[in-house]
């Protein structure tokens, strides 16, 4: 194991910079990406590297919604809003490529599939380093409402706009389509929080 740990680490940060590199717009970011079968399924522990992450970005942000305000009562404990908002979150990045395998095959793109995947699941852990920060100065009150939400709101849409960038580095798509894509999983995403929502 101690001797499969160098090649992993090594092709996780050469993935992840090849995400930032298709956030600066190189047409040849691809390079960076094992697109192989191997890689595909590596692809996957990019969810292992930003769950720690996530975690305590919950723990923190409960503790910062905590108050008097919230009833008392094992709903709104800390352990119950982690483990509903991280199953949310595991369900909603696992899901997301079983309904691109239908996706793939109605759009005739099933031959760009893997490699999409492979790219839009490393891409996440730049994504996270985005999000992250942006909700927990919005959380936190550091800045005025309107200035925090303004920022807020800046980070969402350039994630959306890097998500198409994924979308069609990885999946060689037209606009419209990568567009179409983009919006569903965002849905996607509001959908799942949604039900997390909906036990807390």
């Amino acid at each position: 194991m101690a001797l499969e740990m160098g090649p992993m680490l090594l092709e996780a940060r050469r993935s992840i910079h090849g995400a930032w590199r298709i956030a600066r717009l190189d047409p040849d970011a691809l390079a960076y990406f094992n697109v192989t079968a191997d890689g595909f399924w590596r692809s996957f522990s990019a969810l292992i590297l930003v769950m720690p992450v996530y975690i305590g970005f919950l723990i923190l942000s409960h503790s910062q919604q905590s108050g008097p305000e919230l009833p008392a009562g094992p709903v709104n404990s800390m352990a119950w809003h982690v483990a509903v908002k991280v199953v949310a979150f595991v369900a909603s990045w696992l899901i997301f490529p079983l309904i691109m395998v239908a996706i793939s095959r109605l759009l005739d793109l099933t031959q760009n599939y893997a490699q999409y995947i492979i790219v839009w699941n490393w891409s996440n852990v730049l994504e996270m380093a985005v999000t992250l920060p942006a909700v927990m100065l919005f959380l936190s009150g550091a800045l005025p409402g309107q200035s925090a939400a303004m920022i807020l709101m800046a980070a969402h849409i350039t994630l959306l706009f890097y998500g198409y960038l994924v979308v069609r580095t990885g999946l060689l798509c037209k606009p419209v389509t990568g567009i179409g894509i983009v919006v569903f999983n965002f849905l996607l995403s509001l959908l799942f929080n949604g039900l997390a929502a909906q036990l807390l």
